[in-house]
């Protein structure tokens, strides 16, 4: 396969050069973007081994286009154009993750050649991680990163130790994927073949659990109507996956220690010691050490758990993951090309994500059920990360003069359902036509709340029904 090459300038003779000069020279397939809008249009529809970015466009810059691809296509190098009176710009672009920076006119065609063969070298590279076992049998198992991902880093350590016979504990907060990794740990080690069993020791009673995790003899408790094994004899050979394993009681904190130390137990109402080679994992979403040092968690079983310690990072540190993860998402919800316009994955890296990943799963699917086009647009999130209330929007009444609140909330509440109850037309058209006149209206709004003596972001944001994050978006969108 040639390399997909995307060159992004407003001048036809530089598209024509790089076209040129890159299919006949160096075997590569050129796409040529004259704007912002073509350039964002061919990110969108295909994966390029290579960008080379004008910083000067009419309809927008390449800091912008910089991020915007980093942000779609993480591992595509991307090189800046530039003419001697933005080479300052150009070394800010590198310091913001350009591969490098070319001045034009291109005088020295050797050291052009030069910085592209690099560049495609460094994607090549990339690649072979992405397609790499490891990242492969992550995906395989719904863990989605890439490596310049703070995700990356654990996963490289669970598959050194996985081999190991030793005890792991994985924390982390409610949703960043402690069962997922510590799957991960178990396929990769020597017990694959044998079970995986996951046990929450926060949803049961002590009693239940304990009759959980080492069976019981038959009339040991009421309902005992039979004998009945325990998890730790039948994934004997394999791994325990221990949940919350801060939230278990002292006696079966004990009883768990011993189990570590000597690998024996016994049943509940038993008499006889049954062995077991089980391998434990566990996880826990509260900080161990607290709880060792209020006397709530026994010290010496958390030696003997924290043996290797994996903290696994909320999404809003691994923002660089979100792309990646919303196209899984997508992928995994339904069978249709949909993807996300560029300001509703702003917002999605913007958001907090306090659920972690498993939140940002719930929102795209809600997303694609919210969706009436090809597009995931920003009103098909929810309020808690837009800020903007759609579904709720003042009616318009027959004054002369519309309050310019009343207005952008019903046009915003009004769009969604338009483009349902308009199928037969080109959707396409009649979506740039309603978004050109949205953004019309929202630059008015912007500009006269703006102009207001005393305004402030918060108060401003108010206004509108949106939150400040959205608004310092806007006016950076515009221009401002």
């Amino acid at each position: 396969m040639k390399p997909q090459i995307l060159v992004i300038d407003d001048e036809v003779e530089v598209g024509t050069f790089f076209a040129f000069f890159l299919e006949e020279q160096k075997n590569c397939q050129v796409t040529v973007a004259n704007s912002g809008s073509e350039a964002l249009k061919a990110i969108s529809n295909s994966s390029f081994h290579l960008a080379l970015v004008d910083l000067k466009l009419p309809d927008n810059d390449g800091i912008s286009l910089l991020k915007e691809i980093k942000n779609r296509q993480p591992f595509c190098p991307v090189i800046i154009m530039t003419g001697y009176s933005t080479v300052k710009s150009a070394v800010q672009a590198v310091k913001l993750g350009a591969f490098d920076y070319i001045e034009k006119p291109f005088d020295e065609l050797d050291q052009l050649e030069a910085s592209i063969d690099r560049a495609l070298g460094k994607y090549q590279i990339h690649k072979d991680i992405i397609d790499s076992e490891l990242l492969q049998e992550a995906r395989n198992l719904g863990i989605i990163t890439n490596p310049d991902s703070p995700l990356f880093r654990i996963l490289s350590l669970a598959q050194k130790i996985a081999p190991k016979n030793i005890t792991v504990l994985l924390s982390g907060e409610t949703g960043t994927g402690k069962e997922v990794l510590a799957r991960f740990t178990h396929f990769n080690s020597s017990r694959a073949n044998k079970p995986f069993l996951g046990v929450n020791c926060g949803a049961f009673t002590e009693t239940l659990l304990e009759s959980e995790l080492f069976g019981h003899e038959k009339g040991s408790f009421t309902g005992a109507h039979g004998t009945r094994k325990g998890i730790f004899e039948i994934a004997d050979g394999g791994t325990l996956f221990l949940d919350e394993i801060g939230e278990a009681s002292p006696t079966i904190q004990v009883k768990l220690l011993r189990v570590l130390e000597t690998g024996e137990f016994i049943r509940v109402g038993g008499e006889t010691t049954r062995k077991t080679n089980t391998r434990i994992v566990a996880a826990t979403n509260i900080n161990l050490r607290d709880a060792v040092s209020k006397g709530k968690f026994r010290q010496d079983l958390f030696y003997r758990l924290d043996v290797v310690s994996l903290n696994l990072p909320p999404l809003r540190e691994r923002v660089c993951d979100i792309p990646l993860l919303v196209e899984h998402f997508i992928a995994k919800n339904t069978e249709e090309k949909i993807r996300c316009t560029p300001e509703t994955l702003e917002l999605l890296k913007a958001y907090s994500w306090p659920g972690n990943v498993r939140e940002l799963s719930n929102v795209i699917t809600r997303a694609i059920a919210f969706s009436s086009s090809d597009y995931i647009g920003v009103e098909s999130l929810p309020e808690k990360i837009t800020g903007i209330k759609l579904s709720s929007y003042p009616p318009i009444n027959n004054k002369a003069m519309i309050d310019l609140e009343c207005l952008i909330n019903w046009w915003g509440g009004l769009l969604p359902p338009l483009l349902v109850q308009l199928p037969n037309l080109d959707l396409e058209r009649v979506r740039n036509s309603i978004k050109d006149v949205e953004a019309g209206i929202t630059r008015k709004v912007i500009e006269h709340f703006l102009q207001e003596p005393g305004s402030t972001y918060s108060g401003i944001a108010q206004k509108l029904g949106i939150t400040p994050r959205v608004l310092r978006y806007l006016i950076k969108e515009k221009g401002k």
